[in-house]
């Protein structure tokens, strides 16, 4: 029996847009136009209409409502607490320096309490009834908001990977996360909202069995549902070599937007001559490794800058390595840009924040993707560029290991033990030096994504999803007693904002 014709879900997400979670979010929603499942979306937003972190720019033509940050921002800028404004900035996963957001476990009571409070106004104030499921990306203060608003609503909690790095990062003891003055607070929040959760869905095996171990969650209601890939944007696009040069002239040249520790987008430029970089002292064209991600410490950009200098210095292989991405003004450790100065690496270009048009242009512009990431959540980008016919480098960690080289006999890149700079080295040398490898391995991974990972398919897991737990919901509304439950002593009442 399914539930009730036209059912209402709201979808939120509790940062502004960046990163891939924020893909997924924007694809997925896009995808469930046509089901009986049109979601509502309430996102984070920042900055005005024209940048790429304002909700509506980003998402389009999706139905949302935006809840900015900007004045938090402005309140950062000019000295002051952007935790502390009546919307604050949401809290970040990653312990970073220089930037308005602070880590959850740095944020005390009353910040807490702000957090939630900001959300639940938030919601009230655009929903005139209860929704009858509610899909929230990351574990985050909106789920407070939403237990205190509709607690008889289902909850299905989308893990994106980076909430539980987070509890890792406290369960090893590796950093000093355990150490902070609310960390206790936040990781029995986090498990709690985890716990109360209809479903607990994951993108991948990886990732479920890492929430068991730190959330924990009953196995019974955690799923796994691959993301899916855009096989429109992102599909195999041959580019003439002239074609490519004229790329690199834009993005390096006319329209920079790299940026260097402490400075604005496209204080990091290039000249004209540079780009003899891209052509050898034959006229051919040189291979190009691109990286794109977020300059987190996981992502080891830095470690794949050491490995392509490395296989530059020791062997007769040559070819350029592009850096795309880094969201501006945000960077764990090292800055690449630094790791290039001090390592005096040639032929390495940081080309800024991209959107995903950008992106694709430059992965159809580029011969081998490289991301040498240690547990990655999943790996949306690794996909991208398979489906653009790119075969990727990738480590034996994490969800990469769920879609590269799945068949051995017909690999679709290269995989690569963590943290080791000399086989990160051998395997970009084997990449660029040999063309049929890279052709091969890059029609293998494209097929096998355009098979294996459609939008279509994951909008349908989700929409059984929701059946599922909307007939449970029903199912346990109806056999409750008629009559009125008390408050529960761990959903704490919060006041009105």
């Amino acid at each position: 029996m399914l539930p009730h014709v036209n059912p209402t879900i709201v979808m939120g997400f509790y940062y502004f847009p960046r990163g891939g979670s924020a893909q997924v979010v924007r694809y997925l929603s896009r995808a469930l136009v046509g089901t009986r499942w049109r979601p509502t979306l309430f996102a984070g937003s920042l900055g005005g209409p024209a940048e790429n972190s304002n909700a509506h720019r980003f998402f389009g033509d999706i139905d949302c409502h935006s809840l900015d940050f900007s004045a938090a921002q402005s309140q950062w800028r000019a000295g002051g607490d952007p935790m502390a404004e009546l919307v604050p900035m949401p809290a970040s996963y990653e312990n970073k320096t220089g930037v308005p957001d602070r880590i959850f476990f740095d944020l005390d009571d009353a910040a807490y309490d702000r957090q939630v409070d900001s959300w639940k106004t938030f919601f009230a104030a655009h929903s005139e009834i209860a929704p009858t499921a509610v899909h929230l990306h990351h574990l985050t203060p909106m789920h407070e908001a939403v237990n205190v608003l509709w607690p008889d609503v289902p909850v299905i909690t989308h893990l994106h990977g980076t909430e539980l790095k987070m509890l890792a990062s406290v369960h090893d003891g590796a950093t000093g996360d355990s150490a902070r003055p609310w960390t206790g607070e936040w990781v029995e929040r986090l498990q709690r909202w985890a716990g109360d959760s209809s479903r607990v869905v994951v993108v991948a095996d990886h990732d479920a069995t890492l929430a068991q171990q730190l959330l924990p969650v009953d196995p019974c209601r955690v799923t796994t549902i691959k993301s899916g890939v855009d096989t429109e944007v992102f599909a195999p696009r041959a580019r003439s070599h002239e074609q490519r040069l004229a790329l690199w002239q834009r993005c390096l040249v006319d329209e920079p937007r790299g940026w260097s520790p402490g400075c604005p987008e496209g204080s990091i430029r290039y000249v004209a001559d540079d780009l003899r970089a891209f052509t050898d002292s034959d006229g051919r064209p040189v291979p190009v490794v691109v990286f794109a991600g977020r300059f987190m410490q996981f992502k080891r950009v830095q470690l794949l800058i050491e490995a392509h200098h490395l296989m530059r210095s020791t062997t007769t292989c040559r070819s350029v390595l592009i850096v795309a991405g880094g969201f501006p003004g945000e960077w764990e450790g090292e800055h690449p840009y630094d790791t290039v100065r001090r390592l005096g690496a040639t032929d390495v270009f940081l080309v800024g924040w991209l959107d995903h048009h950008d992106l694709a242009e430059i992965l159809n512009c580029s011969d081998v993707f490289a991301a040498p990431s240690v547990d990655e959540p999943f790996g949306l980008v690794y996909l991208e560029a398979m489906a653009s016919g790119v075969p990727p480098i990738g480590t034996s960690t994490g969800g990469p290991l769920s879609f590269i080289n799945v068949d051995p006999q017909n690999p679709t890149g290269w995989l690569v033990p963590p943290d080791d700079v000399a086989a990160t080295s051998c395997a970009l040398a084997e990449a660029v030096s040999d063309a049929d490898a890279r052709t091969q391995r890059g029609a293998r991974a494209a097929r096998f994504v355009r098979e294996q990972y459609s939008w279509a398919s994951t909008a349908d897991a989700f929409v059984a999803l929701y059946d599922e737990v909307s007939v449970e919901s029903k199912r346990s509304i109806s056999s409750q007693p008629a009559v009125p439950s008390s408050p529960r002593p761990d959903r704490p009442t919060i006041g009105v904002a």
